[in-house]
């Protein structure tokens, strides 16, 4: 596969705190951010409400953040760290487990980590969406193709007496993103269908059209 990675990357710290006391304000601003999202909403974030709230002076957080994405970021990073751990513990959970069953586990969390990342704060999503793909966060992955080579295809390998397609790269990319990118697509044209039963189940399905074409015969 050639397909290119994510260009967008997420918006970095101008410096890293190194000391306690640097540590802790950047940790302050950090929750003073989380605070005003989840109490007031993402129309009242500014740096100036973050200051207000964290007791940090305006010019000491610019010292650390170029801007307000940058703080956001930060929250973000912290979801993915906690996501990818999560992912860990589901994939040993798929062991011995039918592969639909599998599939339906692995897109209903798809789901979930969307909507949590969505909820957060809508604009930042939106904006740096390509780069908050939790799969191949802290993967290193040069490319779309090596992360569906060493996540979706190992999987249908694992369930290969289940699979019957002729063409298991193509089937492992159209899983791994083609489907992922479906379920952005409602996110953002039908967000009350997320979550739905009916679209689990669609998913599911054309999963198991992918993997198992002789089905449809």
């Amino acid at each position: 596969m050639s397909t290119k990675p994510p260009k967008k990357q997420l918006p970095s710290l101008r410096k890293h705190p190194t000391q306690s006391r640097s540590r802790a304000l950047v940790d302050a601003v950090e929750q003073a951010c989380l605070k005003i999202l989840d109490e007031s909403g993402e129309a009242s974030l500014t740096v100036a409400h973050i200051a207000e709230i964290s007791g940090v002076a305006v010019g000491s957080i610019y010292q650390y953040f170029p801007n307000k994405d940058a703080i956001i970021a930060l929250l973000y990073e912290r979801i993915l760290d906690e996501e990818s751990a999560e992912v860990l513990e589901m994939r040993k959970k798929l062991v011995g487990i039918p592969l639909k069953s599998a599939l339906r586990d692995i897109f209903a969390n798809i789901i979930r980590v969307e909507t949590r990342l969505s909820k957060l704060n809508k604009a930042f999503h939106l904006r740096y969406h390509s780069a908050l793909h939790l799969g191949m966060w802290r993967g290193e992955y040069r490319s779309t193709g090596e992360f569906i080579e060493a996540t979706w295809l190992p999987l249908l390998h694992i369930y290969a007496h289940e699979v019957t397609t002729e063409h298991p790269a193509l089937a492992a990319y159209l899983l791994g993103q083609g489907l992922r990118s479906m379920i952005r697509s409602v996110q953002d044209d039908i967000p009350e269908q997320l979550q739905s039963p009916a679209l689990l189940d669609s998913l599911v399905a054309m999963a198991m059209a992918c993997l198992r074409p002789s089905d449809l015969d």
